[in-house]
């Protein structure tokens, strides 16, 4: 499975058996081909540097997916053992979401919303409007 840059080889993260790891390069090609072949992906690269910077995965989110079946027991603790930094969180579970299932990006979104943030809101009513836009 990919993950939101590409191909993966680490084992099974996401609890619907997707696989994925950190892999920054990105080319324009292949941006292309995301965006034709899935919106949610798209949304979530293009909207990657502010998510990164602004989601603290902490405060509800990881614990909703875990919760709702999308991120495997072990991808939580990876990422809460693994990163320092809200933003590293932040940036390895966008890292890893693309390859946790069809619904994956849904369920993020009411992860922000859930949280209860106003942060998280305003984040949550973006990623909605681009992907009923990018449809």
């Amino acid at each position: 499975n990919s993950s939101i840059y590409g191909s993966s080889s680490s084992g099974s993260i996401c609890s619907h058996g997707g696989s994925g790891s950190i892999n920054t390069a990105v080319t324009s090609a292949s941006a292309s081909s995301t965006q034709k072949s899935d919106p949610h992906r798209s949304v979530l690269l293009q909207c990657y540097v502010e998510l990164k910077s602004s989601v603290n995965v902490e405060d509800h989110v990881l614990d909703y997916l875990y919760s709702n079946f999308v991120i495997s027991k072990s991808l939580r603790d990876r990422i809460r053992s693994d990163c320092t930094t809200a933003e590293s969180k932040a940036g390895m579970l966008l890292d890893e979401l693309p390859s946790c299932g069809a619904s994956a990006f849904r369920e993020f979104v009411d992860a922000l919303i859930a949280s209860k943030t106003s942060v998280h809101q305003k984040l949550a009513k973006k990623l909605m409007d681009m992907a009923k836009n990018s449809t």
